[in-house]
């Protein structure tokens, strides 16, 4: 049998060169390429505008015109037949002037003519089955020149390789990015940054970002070439974005003015957008906002692959913006707890109400203002926005085992109890009604015995009763001693000596069995050098911290967190060993605990007015820190921070 007048002298397969036959080619009528365009056919081949890289090349015929689908028709052998299938192609596949059905086999028989939208092709058996004859296949040397698209297919098949390459590596540094990103602001940064590498065509690119309670709007708007846009300047098409939203739908128009859908819209016009992505943001029903990508430049600039790409860049945002709900709905429900359980122990003592709340306000401020000091150690050691959040939390939490502490030790005003001071100011009455009761009876009896006149008796009467004045006076400066001790002190003073002849002194009561004014226990508690606490009363407050830590090590802190129950810990610790529980030295204290120190101690001595202590002024507040760094108490480098960047006004700012 001769072989078809129309093709060439010799053909085989352009994949493998010489060796495998052709029983069956196509030939395309109005190729652009000078010459008839001819694709060999061997089992399999699908038709389409661009190359499929999941597929070799002696499997895929391009057809580069842009009325063809990207994958437009398939063409399959059984046996010496060829039949044709429309892959549900735009503009349809047509054999002799009829449109295939999409889905539906068609034999295909020599000569028939094909029409893939614009494209027009001939199809050419080298098989005549049908006749019983052989089948003649004819092999030999490749004319380059009769197959100068297959050639091209194989040059464009490799830059598209290398595209294809490109872009998966560009996509897996977006997974990772996000799966690394912890908040909303880097991973829009980052999105923005992968989407001119994932679509050179792309010349601007914005992201909108909505909830239930507020509509989309623009978060990051960028142009290729040039930094982030003016959110307020930024137009959008809301033909597009409503469209996106509300059917929950992406978006790809190639040619966008001559699109039917978008051409009337005056938004799109104004734009000169030609060809445009809009994806929306979706997580099960919730919408989170969408991706759009355009250009004004290029009609054709994105295909349906990269929409596929886009809608897998936003399926994973919608995933990690979701999460970022999700953490900041766990945050605020962590802090609302903190806040809540804070403000219910502060409440037993209304007195130092906001105390935690002040202290935490300070150390958040130390903390920001260490990578502004001059020690380069300090700036070294910044702290991250997790590590200030730690640091936060335990300044709030560092009183929680106050909780614990008897009300009346933990609100006592002064160095005695009220209770213990009106039993004291009862004696002391006591203490004169028995002066006064047996000055009048021993009188009386020496009156009733005859022994006194009248002008003794009334002599007798007032010498009672000067003595009784003078003892009278006495027990009020007694009292005013006793009184005046009971005042505590903000720095350690020496107790009064005038206490020492207070406990020394006995008086007489009703059955003449002598009584002390003053007790060991009143003289201990009246002689407290600094405050007024006992030494009883100070285990039970010290004893708060190891109870703030025992409470705080049962909550599962996240990692980030960790730290919390340690700083707060430690906040009574000095770095000379003198402070408790632990009694820690100097490095064994950590910086963060250093400055929670500071701050709680800064706000003990300038918070308002107090029944035991009035309000140090600022000044004399860090007259008397400074006296703690020189003991070797507190750290001086973050003291000076703290004075350099005025740490105390943080809470009128905040």
């Amino acid at each position: 049998m001769e072989p078809h007048p129309a093709f060439p002298a010799a053909l085989s397969s352009p994949a493998s060169g010489q060796g495998e036959p052709v029983s069956a080619y196509l030939e395309w009528l109005n190729a652009l390429e000078p010459g008839p365009g001819v694709f060999a056919l061997h089992d399999e081949a699908v038709l389409g505008r661009d190359h499929q890289d999941a597929l070799a090349s002696d499997k895929y015929i391009c057809i580069p015109e842009q009325t063809i689908s990207r994958r437009h028709a398939r063409i399959r052998r059984r046996g010496a037949n060829y039949f044709v299938e429309d892959l549900h192609s735009r503009n349809g596949t047509f054999v002799g002037g009829e449109r295939l059905a999409a889905g539906a086999w068609h034999l295909l028989r020599d000569g028939d003519a094909l029409a893939l939208a614009s494209a027009q092709l001939v199809f050419h058996s080298l098989m005549l089955p049908e006749h019983g004859h052989t089948p003649t296949v004819i092999t030999g040397s490749v004319d380059a020149t009769c197959f100068a698209p297959v050639v091209d297919a194989r040059n464009a098949a490799r830059t598209d390789l290398e595209k294809t390459v490109h872009r998966l590596h560009a996509m897996a540094q977006v997974s990772i990015a996000l799966g690394a990103v912890t908040d909303q602001a880097t991973l829009v940064e980052k999105i923005m940054n992968f989407i001119f590498d994932l679509f050179p065509p792309a010349e601007r690119a914005f992201i909108m970002l909505g909830n239930e309670h507020d509509p989309p709007r623009p978060v990051a708007a960028r142009r290729r070439g040039g930094g982030a846009e003016d959110l307020a300047q930024v137009r959008v098409s809301r033909t597009i974005v409503d469209q996106v939203l509300v059917k929950k739908r992406a978006v790809l128009s190639v040619d966008t003015l001559a699109d039917r859908n978008y051409s009337a819209h005056e938004s799109i016009v104004a734009q000169a957008i030609l060809s445009v992505m809009c994806v929306p943001l979706i997580l099960g029903d919730d919408v989170l906002g969408l991706i759009q990508v355009d250009t004004s430049s290029d009609p054709h600039a994105f295909q349906e692959a990269d929409l596929e790409i886009l809608s897998g860049v936003c399926a994973e945002t919608a995933v990690a913006l979701k999460n970022f709900q999700l953490y900041s709905d766990i945050k605020g429900l962590l802090d609302g707890f903190v806040c809540a359980s804070v403000q219910a122990i502060e409440e037993r003592d209304p007195v130092t109400a906001g105390h935690s709340f002040r202290v935490a306000d300070y150390a958040e401020s130390l903390a920001i203002a260490i990578e502004r000091a001059d020690d380069a150690s300090l700036r070294r050691a910044a702290f991250t926005p997790a590590q200030l959040r730690e640091i936060r939390y335990a300044a709030l939490l560092h009183d929680f085992g106050k909780v614990g502490v008897r009300e009346h030790v933990l609100r006592k005003e002064k160095k005695l109890h009220h209770a213990d001071m009106r039993l004291l100011e009862q004696r002391f009455r006591y203490a004169r009604a028995c002066l006064e009761r047996r000055a009048w009876r021993d009188l009386a009896q020496q009156h009733l015995k005859g022994e006194l006149g009248m002008g003794a008796f009334r002599r007798a009467c007032e010498r009672i009763e000067d003595e009784l004045r003078e003892e009278g006076a006495r027990l009020d400066a007694f009292y005013a001693t006793i009184v005046r001790a009971n005042e505590p002190s903000v720095s350690h003073t020496d107790p009064l000596h005038e206490l020492e002849a207070i406990r020394g002194h006995a008086c007489a009561g009703h059955d003449d069995a002598s009584f002390r004014l003053l007790s060991d226990d009143e003289f201990a508690a009246l002689s407290i050098g600094k405050g007024c606490l006992t030494p009883d009363e100070r285990r039970q407050i010290e004893a708060h911290v190891a109870d703030s830590y025992s409470f705080l090590i049962l909550i599962p802190w996240t990692r980030e967190l960790a730290g919390v129950p340690a700083i707060a810990h430690g906040h009574h610790e000095k770095l000379d060993g003198s402070g408790y529980p632990m009694g820690l030295k100097g490095s064994e204290i950590s910086l963060q605990t250093r400055i929670l120190t500071i701050s709680d101690i800064f706000d003990a001595l300038t918070a308002r007015d107090r029944p035991y202590k009035e309000a140090v002024p600022v000044e004399r507040a860090l007259d008397l820190i400074a006296e703690e760094c020189r003991a070797g108490h507190l750290d001086a480098r973050l003291f000076k921070v703290f004075v350099d960047a005025r740490g105390w006004e943080a809470r009128a700012h905040a």
